[in-house]
Formats: C-alpha cells, structure tokens, sequence
C-alpha cells in the first residue's frame, strides 16, 4: 500500500473504533523493528520524525527508509509525520520530502 495521509489514516481509525500508534524513527532497525509489531498485530501505524531526527539521518535517507518499508510491508498502512514542526518552512520541507502529514508546533513561537 503506498504512503497515506495522516487524515485518511485516522478517519478510518475513527470510524472502526481504534486508535493508531505513533513512532518516531531514526534509522533502519526502528523502522524494521515498527513494521515487524505492526504486522503482527495487523495494524496501521505513524511514522514520525522530529526536526533532530531529520537533521541526524537527512530528509532524503529518512523518505527512502519509510518508502521501502511500505514496499516490504505493502498490506499495513503508513502515514509518514513530520512531529512538532518549528516554522513554516520545516513543514514545507517534509512536504517536498514525502512527508505525507505534517504538524506546526505553535506553542513554539
């Protein structure tokens, strides 16, 4: 199943009567490690990243990394999160970069 939006994700959630985990990723054994629990428990699931993520593993590393997990994983549904954005253009960024959700933080400001 290709990439979903977090909107998608949770409207179906809403509507069955579940809730959707979320988790932040860094690397490669998070993201295999997540997918793993996800299907064995045959549930949809968020990945997120923070800004220090994405400055530890890159935009580009980390939208490869959620990308070819959803190819491994084809049947579980993933939203790919930009978590607890600082300014505009952080969000914008995770756009461009395939973030399929993303979220503002206003408290910052």
């Amino acid at each position: 199943m290709a990439l979903i939006t977090l909107r998608q994700l949770l409207d179906h959630g809403a509507e069955n009567g579940y809730a959707v985990p979320a988790f932040n990723i860094n690397n490669m054994e998070q993201g295999l490690a997540i997918l793993s629990a996800a299907s064995a428990v045959d549930s949809p699931v968020i990945i997120q990243a923070s800004r220090g993520a994405r400055s530890y593993a890159g935009d580009i590393m980390l939208n490869y990394m959620v990308k070819a997990l959803s190819e491994m994983q084809p049947d579980i549904p993933i939203c790919m999160h930009q978590d607890h954005g600082n300014n505009e253009a952080t969000c914008l960024s995770a756009i461009r970069h395939g973030f399929t959700s993303v979220m503002m933080d206003g408290s910052l400001m």
